[in-house]
């Protein structure tokens, strides 16, 4: 049975929270490529909204008490929410990111071409997960836990600790 530091998990789970709000104001803020659509879905609570156009589609879809963004720039983003739920999805340059939930809060950002980030979790967990280019994160239930494939990536569950990281290479994981 593997035992880790709590200190650690939360020094851990800081850095990956900083290094997703770098790359997602990277992918913001970059520049934009000719032709390349840049797509934002959004609405009220309890709507549905779907766009696509050139390569490029977002969708989201909430309840009456819930909040959901999803952002796609030459890439497919998704995000749903329910139960006073919150979600984003934000992909960048051929990624695809989706997140949903149910009484919780969760987001997932993608950047670079075939990165894919899903997140599904139990009710009223909090997670992220992060994808670089080739990277395959996800975050599930506490059963399914977390997977980082491939390229570089972070998957996080606040909510019961299950982490891992992937710089391409190698997968260092905290226990589930």
């Amino acid at each position: 049975m593997a035992i880790f530091d709590t200190r650690s998990l939360g020094r851990t789970a800081v850095l990956a929270a900083g290094v997703g709000g770098a790359v997602m104001a990277l992918a913001l803020a970059s520049p934009s490529a000719a032709g390349a659509a840049d797509l934002t879905c959004t609405g009220p609570a309890g709507s549905t909204a779907e766009v696509a156009e050139d390569g490029t589609a977002c969708g989201v879809r909430t309840d009456d008490v819930s909040t959901a963004l999803a952002r796609a720039y030459d890439a497919v983003a998704f995000a749903r929410a329910e139960v006073r739920g919150s979600a984003f999805g934000l992909a960048h340059s051929g990624g695809v990111a989706a997140a949903e939930t149910s009484a919780g809060h969760v987001g997932a950002v993608s950047v670079g071409q075939d990165s894919v980030s899903i997140v599904s979790t139990d009710p009223g967990a909090i997670a992220f997960a992060l994808s670089l280019t080739r990277g395959q994160t996800f975050v599930g239930t506490t059963a399914e836990g977390v997977r980082c494939d491939a390229g570089a990536g972070v998957a996080v569950n606040f909510s019961t600790g299950q982490m891992c990281i992937s710089d391409g290479s190698s997968v260092p994981s905290q226990p589930s």
